[in-house]
């Protein structure tokens, strides 16, 4: 899993992510979720989940479950910390847990999938936060998650490639609360960055490079003007 931390955009020149303030937030496997502001531990929570959901539908309910055991373990308890007052509710999350122990089909508890992901969803409303910068986080997330994932052309680390299709899954929703002009502008970007995971979640022979993924990443920080200027 994935952990956060703070440091200065100097340090991620691959990026050329430029934002208002003088750090980036984004997520290592060094320091601990709970650093991150409310906002961005929901959307990295809500990211595996979004994988998790995406993969026990796909009947992969062996690859589904570390991802969706993040909003009830007690490994995972720090991201899911404080947001109990804005809604969350771990209860759904624990029958979800219940049923892949059990192996249960995502047919027969489709519901409960969606009341844990209208669950997400319900408490990212009551939390708010700045769209851009949530995706900005997310973006920079991507590629700390796919360059563990894919080396030597090869998926290395199937669960870090995994958590970075749920990530994306996250910015396609993030986006679509932008205004609608910044909005129709990253559409083709968004669409460009979805078709990277050749198929979705699942592993591939032939992933796509890390370096087309940065490239992906920076033509939609570009079109949400947090690129450094050439």
């Amino acid at each position: 899993m994935a952990h956060s931390f703070y440091r200065s955009i100097i340090f991620i020149p691959f990026l050329l992510l430029c934002v208002t303030t003088s750090k980036v937030v984004t997520a290592n496997e060094t320091h601990e979720t709970n650093d991150l502001p409310l906002a961005f531990r929901l959307a990295f929570m809500t990211g595996h989940v979004k994988a998790g959901l995406a993969l026990y539908r796909l009947g992969e309910l062996d690859m589904a479950a570390p991802h969706l055991l993040h909003p009830v373990s007690e490994t995972h308890k720090l991201e899911r910390m404080g947001l109990e007052k804005f809604g969350f509710n771990s209860a759904p999350f624990i029958k979800v847990s219940e049923a892949l122990k059990s192996q249960e089909a995502a047919s027969e508890i489709e519901s409960l999938l969606q009341k844990s992901d209208a669950n997400l969803y319900y408490v990212s409303q009551q939390i708010g936060g700045n769209s851009s910068d949530i995706i900005n986080f997310l973006l920079d997330t991507i590629i700390d998650e796919y360059s563990i994932a894919v080396t030597g052309g090869k998926i290395t680390d199937l669960g870090e490639y995994q958590d970075a299709y749920g990530f994306q899954v996250v910015v396609q929703s993030q986006a679509a609360t932008l205004s609608d002009n910044k909005r129709d502008s990253l559409a083709p970007a968004l669409a460009d960055l979805e078709a990277l995971w050749l198929d979705g979640p699942l592993p591939v022979q032939n992933p796509t490079s890390v370096d087309d993924m940065v490239a992906a990443v920076q033509a939609i920080a570009q079109r949400l003007g947090t690129q450094k200027p050439n």
